[in-house]
Parts: structure tokens; sequence; C-alpha cells
């Protein structure tokens, strides 16, 4: 092996290490929507997000299909009542996780735009600042999962 050979090993070696990284996405564990009456307008979803990547992730926005307007909103109170807010972007360090749960961080997810009721799945993807998506099924159900249930209902 010569000393070119070595160098487009080494250049080879760097560029698959960064479509590696590139590739790595944060993981939506838990999700869940609250169920709620018949023709609710609004209804709550939560999850657990973790980066199991190397590098920090942004999360800028929320899609769905089966939501008009949903929206990441954060529970505060402020002079003793308590208040939703849009929470704007959310980034994520290498191996943190983020809960989304009642009460604090969750999805807003307005204007359903089919009926959903317990046993039902909703489609909810996470936006990444680079543009990326993640995608999961969020079961209807009346109450949260066990801590240590899976991500199916």
């Amino acid at each position: 092996m010569n000393g070119r050979d070595l160098c487009l090993g080494f250049a080879f070696l760097t560029l698959s290490s960064a479509a590696v990284a590139a590739d790595c996405k944060p993981v939506i564990e838990q999700p869940w929507v609250r169920a709620a009456p018949p023709g609710a307008a609004t209804l709550a979803g939560y999850l657990v997000l973790r980066n199991p990547c190397g590098e920090a992730v942004e999360v800028v926005d929320v899609e769905s299909r089966d939501f008009g307007m949903p929206m990441i909103h954060r529970t505060e109170e402020i002079d003793g009542i308590s208040r939703m807010r849009e929470a704007g972007s959310l980034v994520l360090a290498p191996g943190e996780s983020l809960a989304f749960e009642p009460g604090g961080l969750h999805l807003m997810l307005m204007k359903p735009l089919r009926p959903l009721a317990e046993g039902d799945s909703a489609g909810i993807r996470l936006v990444l600042a680079d543009g990326r998506r993640v995608f999961a099924e969020f079961p209807v159900r009346r109450e949260a999962p066990a801590a240590d249930a899976d991500a199916r209902p």
C-alpha cells in the first residue's frame, strides 16, 4: 500500500462515517394520543424522543396525516395560571431523551381529519431542522402506556 492508497482509504473512511452519522435519526418511543369524546376539535399526543446519534438533532415542527393543525406546545404556569405556548425548536444532545407528557411538553393535535376512537392510531411525524422526518403510529388510548411497554398498542 502506498501513501496515495492510504490517503484514499482515510478519505473513504471519513465519508463513510459522515454518511452513517447523517443517517442517524432520533427515535420515537411510547407514542400515544389521549382519547377524547366524539367530535373533539383538539387532542393531545405524548411520546419520549431519544437521540441515539453522535450529534445533536433539532426538532422544528410536527406533521400529521390525521390532523389539520398539529403543533408542539409546552404547558407553563405563569402567575399561578396554567398556559400553553408553542415550544419552538427543540435541540436534543447526543444520548439525550425528551419526554412529551401531560402537564408539560406535548403535541397539540387540532382539527382532526377523521374520527379517532380508542384503539385507532394516528400517523405523526416530527420534522428535523435538516429536513428529515421521524414517523410513528400513535395509538389512541385513554391512559398512558406503562413505562416499559413498547410503542405498539
